[in-house]
């Protein structure tokens, strides 16, 4: 009986380890359609740290132009899009798809509030 009870014991302990080591995908991150987000493809204007950089956004292939060079790319999420070098985890920008205007488009920029204004 006491190597019956060990044995459940043991069971009990590995099954409830096994569904605490799943790794859980959270649903913010997962990227809706991108027929359901407002549109953001085209050209944008920052004004950064008093300069004017152009930013060429194109959801379906992920990337940006900074200033008509290469090297930001674009990760959608369930709320917005996050926009960071090819070489880096930390996030550059973050726009939400709820604050964009047809003219411009608030969100931050190495943690400071910004505007993008649609060109065009």
């Amino acid at each position: 009986m006491c190597n019956q009870i060990k044995i459940g014991f043991i069971m009990f302990t590995l099954v409830l380890f096994g569904f605490q080591c799943k790794e859980k995908t959270n649903p913010a991150d997962i990227p809706p359609a991108i027929s359901s987000i407002p549109n953001i493809k085209g050209e944008w204007i920052l004004e950064w740290e008093n300069g004017i950089h152009q930013i060429q956004l194109n959801p379906e292939d992920k990337k940006i132009l900074w200033d008509g060079n290469e090297g930001l790319e674009l990760d959608l999420d369930s709320l917005g899009i996050r926009i960071r070098a090819y070489d880096e985890e930390t996030v550059k920008g973050y726009f939400l798809y709820s604050d964009i205007k047809p003219k411009s488009w608030i969100g931050t920029w190495e943690n400071r509030v910004v505007r993008l204004i649609r060109r065009n």
